[in-house]
């Protein structure tokens, strides 16, 4: 079995809500995690930034909080910015998926965040399901009939079953819980047809590729977790009118900039980004 771990941070104003999620293969991970640590200590050498000290995205763009020794202006900081968004596309194997919707309308568009993002992470385990299975049995198919361990490869192979784990920054951490185990149960989807076909416009499809709960989390203790902010928060500056400051910078144009070749365009193939807007 194969796991994802999946790190979900959220960027928001009164019109737009973001939510994204970085994905980590589970053979990935030191790996990954090796290489966020060694740019953490790289602005640590170059700028002083305290090696322990959370970065969140908008208030270390803005200019606010004392994140090193040395005086680091709004340009500088942009730079910075800049590159931790490159880190996250230099990750090996990482994949995006991102949910941004209207907040208008919606009388909690964190928890319709939620459900949409955990949807598309369902759906992304049975596509990568769909695609790996067959390309096993193939390989097996290829094999002598009289190779003695045949069964067992076989079945070793064909046991591929991909997983999800979720882990999020603190937060509403009962509601979101009790949204998914809800999913897991009862979880009804709209068919993009119109109807399914039963005749009904919505089917029961319930979670079934996300292992337990979602995992909470401080997010000064994960630098994935500040990424996944960073990334949010990146995404929210391209989807809002841009303020004098952000223009300046360049931050509305970094999302695309750095992140259209991570992102996962199969969770919204309509969208040029796969971004879940519905």
């Amino acid at each position: 079995m194969t796991v994802r771990l999946f790190y979900v941070d959220e960027s928001y104003d009164d019109n737009k809500f973001c939510l994204s999620a970085i994905g980590i293969r589970h053979g990935d991970w030191h790996e990954c995690f090796s290489r966020l640590r060694q740019h953490r200590a790289l602005l640590k050498q170059d700028f002083g930034i305290f090696l322990r000290k959370e970065i969140h995205a908008h208030e270390f763009v803005s200019g606010r909080g004392r994140v090193s020794e040395q005086l680091i202006g709004k340009y500088q900081r942009s730079r910075i910015f800049d590159q931790l968004l490159s880190s996250v596309a230099q990750l090996p194997n990482a994949m995006l998926i991102n949910v941004c919707l209207d907040v208008k309308g919606r009388s909690d568009p964190q928890l319709d965040a939620w459900d949409r993002l955990t949807n598309r992470i369902e759906r992304t385990m049975l596509e990568f399901e769909k695609r790996e299975i067959p390309l096993r049995r193939d390989l097996v198919a290829k094999l002598p009939t009289a190779y003695a361990e045949r069964h067992i490869l076989e079945l070793r192979l064909n046991s591929y079953r991909p997983r999800a784990v979720i882990f999020a920054d603190e937060g509403r951490e009962s509601e979101i819980t009790k949204v998914m185990r809800k999913m897991s149960v009862f979880n009804p989807i709209p068919s993009q047809f119109g109807e399914w076909k039963a005749g009904k416009t919505t089917q029961n499809i319930p979670i079934e590729r996300v292992i337990e709960d979602p995992i909470f989390k401080k997010s000064h203790q994960s630098f994935f977790l500040q990424l996944a902010d960073c990334v949010a928060f990146a995404l929210l500056k391209r989807e809002v009118a841009a303020t004098q400051n952000i223009k300046k910078y360049g931050i509305h144009k970094m999302f695309e900039h750095r992140l259209s070749g991570v992102c996962y365009r199969k969770a919204s193939p309509k969208d040029q980004l796969g971004i879940v807007r519905k």
